[in-house]
């Protein structure tokens, strides 16, 4: 008689396990996003503000104005002197108010710096941490979140409290 044969899995078997249960959840992560409301405004809405807090540290470590810029032709957000919009998805309005900038004919200047280098609408960050304020408001089917930016500290705030009646409609 054959001695009595090993419990287990062979290699090759744990292999195949692991691939179907990778294409399985490659098929099923996507659609994640779908069935949980809010996930895409919510995630825009950390990566903006992260893209805001990046912004002032780069002001103040290259003793520079950086300004992100609202690119309303490719529905983005750019970093200023930066070729590569960080481009919001479609279903994701952003609106830019409250920035403290003061219009003069068609470019929008800052008030404190007066530099009409960044055109249109922007947040700007200074050298000393200071910014130009504002705040971008991200509306969505599934809500609203407004991110304010402190003129006199820069600090970068999420506020996900926003009524229906007072964020903008489209």
């Amino acid at each position: 008689m054959k001695a009595a044969a090993q419990a287990g899995f062979t290699l090759l078997e744990l292999l195949v396990v692991l691939v179907l249960a990778t294409l399985m959840l490659s098929l099923v992560v996507p659609r994640f996003a779908a069935v949980v409301p809010g996930v895409e405004l919510k995630s825009t809405a950390q990566k903006t503000a992260s893209l805001l807090r990046h912004a002032r540290s780069r002001a103040m470590a290259e003793s520079r104005l950086i300004a992100i810029e609202l690119d309303a032709q490719v529905h983005a957000l750019r970093l200023s002197h930066s070729d590569a919009p960080v481009v919001l998805p479609d279903s994701i309005e952003l609106t830019l108010s409250d920035t403290g900038s003061l219009a003069l004919g068609s470019e929008i200047l800052s008030p404190l710096s007066l530099d009409a280098s960044v055109p249109g609408p922007s947040i700007r960050f200074y050298p000393d941490g200071s910014s130009s304020g504002g705040s971008l408001v991200l509306s969505g089917p599934s809500g609203h979140y407004r991110i304010d930016v402190d003129w006199l500290t820069g600090r970068v705030h999420i506020d996900d409290g926003i009524p229906v009646e007072a964020a903008p409609h489209g």
